[in-house]
């Protein structure tokens, strides 16, 4: 009796082990947060935030970092600054004081040259002070020299030898020129502020006399025509012409020839006759010359007119 070869049964498979699903889990598990680690990181990239800061104790990734931008001040030059105020241009003349002037103190002295009267005085300086109207006024030397070469035509007499000014007194020694010499002083005038404020114009008023003076008549006094005039001399062989004038006359309104003088502060005397008189003060000078130039001394004084 033969006997058949039996077939080893087939198994059917059977269900999967718990643990194969698990792993699968896992393993999905971990790609989905690799994921979404790579895509908060490019988000904050793209945003400009800072990185993730390693935790204490893990080593700082080898890849490349970006570095956030900070704000840096600009430099020192580019910071704005205060401006100092623009320098105003000077003006054609004068600024206008903006205060009101003091009231002039009363003049003490006979007003000769160039301004007769205190309006003549304040009519200047308001022309100055608007446009700057003939601000020689305010040189005394230019005033001392305009005095001798322009109004007594002494045109020799053209030189400043020294001056002194103290306040609003002046004395300036006039003279002329002396080839291969210091130049010789004819005279010594006494200038004087006249008005007020620190405009107030120089204005002749005299002179300091010393080898030729005029005593008579008195400095101020009210004289009518003829005048005595007379003073005192030191030189040799003197010629003294006595000349009366007024601002608003070109010539002389008053003179006389040539009186014979000299010796040590030896007295002279003579008398002019003068007509036309119009200003409120007149000038009586005096002088002498002949050695160097034509005139080489004189003196002055100032009198008014008698009605």
């Amino acid at each position: 009796m033969s006997t058949a070869l039996e077939q080893p049964p087939i198994q059917e498979p059977g269900p999967r082990q718990p643990r194969d699903r698990r792993a699968l889990i896992i393993i999905v598990l971990a790609v989905l947060l690799v994921l979404a680690t790579a895509t908060a990181v490019a988000i904050a990239a793209l945003n400009g935030g800072p990185e993730p800061q390693s935790s204490p104790g893990s080593q700082p990734s080898a890849g490349p970092t970006t570095s956030v931008p900070s704000v840096v001040p600009p430099p020192a030059a580019q910071l704005p600054t205060a401006q100092p105020p623009t320098a105003q241009p000077p003006s054609a003349g004068p600024v206008t004081p903006t205060s009101s002037q003091p009231a002039p103190a009363p003049f003490g002295y006979q007003p000769l040259w160039p301004f007769a009267n205190l309006a003549e005085v304040t009519g200047w300086q308001d022309a100055y002070r608007s446009g700057g109207h003939q601000p020689w006024h305010l040189d005394v030397d230019v005033t001392a020299l305009a005095f001798t070469t322009g109004y007594l035509q002494f045109t020799g007499v053209n030189v400043v030898v020294w001056r002194s000014v103290q306040g609003g007194e002046a004395l300036v020694a006039v003279g002329y020129p002396i080839k291969n010499q210091p130049p010789g002083t004819a005279a010594v005038l006494h200038l004087a502020k006249f008005g007020a404020g620190s405009d107030a114009p120089w204005e002749v008023v005299g002179s300091r006399d010393t080898t030729l003076t005029i005593t008579r008549p008195r400095y101020g006094a009210a004289v009518g025509s003829p005048v005595t005039v007379g003073g005192t001399i030191t030189g040799v062989d003197e010629s003294i012409r006595v000349q009366v004038r007024q601002p608003s006359s070109e010539q002389p309104i008053g003179q006389t020839g040539g009186l014979p003088a000299g010796g040590e502060n030896t007295p002279w005397s003579t008398t002019v006759k003068y007509e036309g008189a119009t200003a409120p003060a007149l000038t009586i000078v005096a002088f002498t010359g002949g050695h160097y130039t034509d005139v080489e001394r004189f003196a002055i004084t100032g009198i008014r007119p008698a009605a």
